[in-house]
């Protein structure tokens, strides 16, 4: 026995299984002092009368039912007789995806008597049972428990009652792998996600970071809903998390191209106010003609004469004509 895949989109369980099904038939018992101690002989299915209306009911394949055709059964002394058989199904379950990847799911395959009733041929659960002693471990799931029940189906149209028999197994996901290889990244990237802010905008990097983080949360999202199935019943709390995520590294994003938009108008502004300000200062410097005197307001200093921003300084009696007083005196 073995789960060989378990189809989240689908909602189907494929699985590998021997199964064991007998049947009493009193016609076929004897006494085996009478026939040299033979307890067991081995005859074809066409030679004695076998179930040929026993299927699996959720069974998606073409073979639900169980045929013993050209099989060989056991035929024991006591008139009972035994058929086994490998059974590989393709079952129709019902997945719930919602603490992925902590999921469990409950799956297993349901056999039903479709062609008589009660009267004619019944499930006996006293002599049914789940072995899984020949089982064969997944990659993906763990088998933690198993279980049977037989529930009677009464059909009011054909007045008649039909057995169902249903195996159950718990299925537990291993999620060592996906947290590897998804969740501890997700996570990764939403702490990276806060950093946006703190990187400077003159490395040339901040919306360039915003973006892959923005574009990565899109590819793991896509990844996840590949796997999922297409319903908006139970949807994931991983896929809502990474939704969040994504939302929010949309907005940052938004806000990271508004800082720059702000910044770099800011900037350029600053830089047209700084150019204005040395024309101005420039402007006024152009003034000829000025003379500078002593603080005693009779000994004059040297007087500047400015012309074009160039500065010449003059000393004597030249350089006060027609300025000031205090000049015309020192030198009449």
């Amino acid at each position: 026995m073995g789960i060989s895949k378990v189809d989240e989109k689908q909602h189907t369980v494929s699985g590998t299984y021997w199964m064991m099904m007998g049947w009493g038939d009193p016609r076929l018992s004897w006494d085996p002092n009478m026939y040299g101690n033979i307890t067991s002989v081995q005859v074809k299915a066409e030679k004695i009368w076998y179930p040929t209306s026993v299927c699996i009911i959720n069974e998606i394949g073409n073979n639900k039912c169980i045929d013993a055709k050209d099989k060989q059964l056991t035929v024991y002394n006591y008139g009972f007789v035994g058929y086994l058989t490998n059974v590989e199904s393709v079952s129709q379950c019902k997945i719930d995806v919602t603490k992925y990847p902590f999921d469990t799911q409950v799956c297993g395959l349901a056999f039903e008597n479709v062609n008589f009733g009660t009267e004619f041929l019944k499930f006996n659960e006293d002599y049914s049972n789940f072995l899984l002693q020949y089982l064969q471990p997944s990659e993906v799931w763990d088998i933690t428990n198993h279980t049977f029940n037989v529930h009677d189906v009464f059909d009011s149209n054909l007045n008649k009652t039909n057995q169902i028999i249903f195996f159950y197994v718990q299925l537990d996901r291993k999620p060592n792998y996906v947290i590897i290889s998804t969740v501890l990244p997700v996570i990764i990237l939403s702490v990276l996600n806060l950093f946006c802010f703190v990187v400077p905008i003159e490395s040339g990097e901040k919306m360039g970071f915003a973006m892959a983080i923005f574009l990565t949360f899109a590819v793991f999202l896509t990844i996840i809903n590949d796997s999922m199935p297409k319903s908006s019943d139970a949807l994931p709390y991983f896929t809502i998390y990474l939704i969040t995520q994504l939302v929010i590294s949309g907005l940052i994003v938004m806000l990271e191209a508004f800082v720059l938009l702000v910044h770099f108008h800011f900037a350029a502004r600053k830089e047209e106010l700084d150019k204005n300000g040395k024309l101005t200062v420039k402007k006024t410097l152009k003034v000829t003609g000025t003379g500078i005197l002593s603080p005693d307001g009779i000994s004059p200093s040297p007087a500047m004469l400015v012309t074009d921003a160039k500065t010449e300084v003059f000393d004597g009696p030249h350089a006060c004509a027609g300025i000031a007083r205090g000049c015309r005196d020192k030198y009449p």
